[in-house]
């Protein structure tokens, strides 16, 4: 660049249209953010004040840093508090990657972490020395009752880690039924004792991210050190991944910048989007499945969509290349929706069900967009692309025709679920007659209860002795939110029953691949379909379910 260039801007468009994203993240983040609330168990009286005095640490930063200036920081320090995200994998990567780092420049290391409750210290000391086993070693410090969500995994490598270079660790975590503040002083009496006896080490603190602000754990240490003895430690607070902080590095088009410095002795590390954070622990409460690293989204949705084509021998050419994926942290959403140019209703539309947190499947655009990282999301949206690739068909304008296109296109989507995850479940009429009998003592039916009711009368009507007539729901499918509710349950029925009447041999693979191949776009098409393969599956038994 010559000298008397101006570095290139972001136009107006391109500001604009990252200001909608990051407004339509905010919406999203704070709608999880009260659901994750609201499923805390462990609340108690002043978490509110306590929250904030968290946001408020981390309302914004001082200047980008590097990785380096951390670990230098981290060196320096006789305490270093690092925030974790308990159901975040990439949280516990990060604490092991920057101790490794800091340990060549350390006389020595010792490790507090919430993981373990202060109680079973000597079981963790039993642990790292090799006296007890793995499986010994969890059972006697309640793992499976401490934890309502599995996250050993993530955690062994930071235990292995202290194990093979001889770092003690400390066990910091108290019961969840104390207030914060008091947790804080437990914690930090265990962590001044552990510095008494380690004069030269470095003690590197993991904690919930709330605890790691100044006014909470940091303070208490203060206080622990002076009561134990000991000068106030030099410390470095190292966050993670603050909403605040990535929104505003966004806004700037600075959101790969992974450290920031927040004031003097305090850093961020952003290595993941604040939504893709929150979905971490979304999905221990709405989910029992395997989860996607949200690193590998494009490559996982990309090998799902080759293995189905596959299975199906299905030829695809390059589609598996040329899809693209995307997900709530993805700043150029609003970018690739208007280059394209959709018309503005259904760019609306799009836009509607990624704020209804609905994956997405645009294949005019070559596109996939989910919303969480499930692996059943992502194998749906593989099937809605796949079967767009090698079908080519066009979603009919006759709104009778469009209800079938779109329950068939869901049941090849759900099919493709099963073979990924062949525990996952639909709903099937007997749980729809269960869910109804309960909403039925209200006055009015929610919309997802009112898409029940038409798919027990729609299942009722196929069965029927009046199969001349045509189904008629009423006013009840104009309502878009029902239309489509409506015709994922009835696109699960059916494509649950497909694996399983393929599993009993009652129905052959090459019905299904007739099914993806099929444009289902003629008059009346989708529903003869449809009529046909219900018919076919009339006698699937279902196994049992729990």
């Amino acid at each position: 660049m010559a000298f008397d260039e101006e570095p290139l801007r972001p136009s107006v468009q391109a500001r604009r249209a990252v200001a909608e994203v990051i407004d339509l993240q905010r919406r999203i983040f704070d709608r999880q953010r009260r659901i994750i609330e609201s499923n805390e168990a462990h609340q108690t009286p002043g978490f509110t004040r306590y929250r904030n005095e968290y946001r408020r640490a981390v309302s914004g930063y001082l200047a980008e840093s590097g990785f380096g200036a951390l670990c230098d920081a981290v060196a320096e320090a006789r305490v270093a508090f690092v925030a974790d995200y308990h159901t975040h994998r990439l949280a516990q990567k990060t604490l092991v990657t920057l101790v490794r780092a800091v340990q060549q420049q350390v006389q020595s290391i010792v490790i507090a972490t919430e993981f373990v409750h202060r109680r079973h210290q000597a079981d963790l000391d039993r642990f790292l020395a090799g006296r007890i086993g793995e499986a010994t070693f969890l059972k006697r410090i309640r793992y499976r009752e401490q934890w309502p969500y599995d996250i050993w995994p993530n955690f062994k490598p930071l235990f292995d880690l202290a194990a093979e270079q001889g770092f003690p660790m400390v066990a910091i975590d108290a019961d969840y039924q104390l207030a914060l503040p008091e947790r804080d002083r437990l914690a930090a009496a265990s962590i001044a004792k552990a510095a008494l006896r380690h004069p030269e080490a470095t003690v590197v603190v993991s904690a919930g991210q709330m605890h790691v602000a100044p006014p909470h754990l940091p303070a208490k240490v203060d206080l622990a050190f002076i009561q134990a003895g000991l000068p106030s430690p030099e410390r470095v607070i190292v966050y993670q991944n603050a909403e605040e902080i990535y929104w505003q590095l966004a806004a700037s088009g600075r959101e790969e910048v992974e450290v920031v410095q927040v004031s003097p002795g305090e850093y961020c590390v952003n290595n993941t989007p604040p939504l893709v954070q929150q979905l971490s622990y979304l999905h221990w409460i709405r989910f029992d499945e395997e989860l996607i690293e949200f690193t590998q989204l494009e490559s996982t949705v990309q090998s799902l969509i080759a293995d189905l084509a596959g299975y199906l021998e299905l030829r695809i050419g390059d589609a598996v290349q040329r899809v693209r994926v995307l997900m709530p942290g993805d700043l150029e959403l609003l970018d690739v929706l208007e280059s394209a140019g959709l018309e503005e209703r259904e760019r609306r539309e799009i836009l509607r069900r990624v704020e209804a947190e609905e994956s997405v499947c645009v294949p005019s655009l070559e596109l996939v967009y989910l919303a969480t990282l499930s692996v059943n999301h992502a194998a749906e949206e593989a099937a809605h692309y796949l079967k767009h690739v090698v079908s080519g068909g066009a979603a009919p304008d006759d709104p009778r025709d469009l209800f079938y296109f779109v329950v068939l296109n869901e049941a090849c989507a759900f099919f493709a679920t099963k073979i990924v995850n062949p525990k996952r479940k639909a709903d099937h009429a007997g749980r729809l007659r269960a869910t109804l009998a309960q909403a039925r003592k209200r006055r009015a039916l929610s919309d997802d209860e009112a898409a029940a009711e038409v798919a027990l009368e729609h299942l009722a009507w196929e069965r029927g002795s009046k199969r001349g007539k045509r189904f008629a729901a009423g006013a009840k499918l104009k309502r878009p939110a029902v239309f489509n509710a409506a015709a994922h349950l009835l696109g699960y029925i059916l494509g649950d029953l497909l694996y399983y009447g393929l599993t009993e041999g009652a129905i052959p693979k090459a019905a299904i691949r007739d099914l993806f191949t099929a444009k289902l776009d003629g008059d009346g098409e989708a529903l003869s379909t449809y009529l046909e393969l219900s018919a076919r599956v009339r006698g699937v038994r279902l196994p049992r379910r729990i």
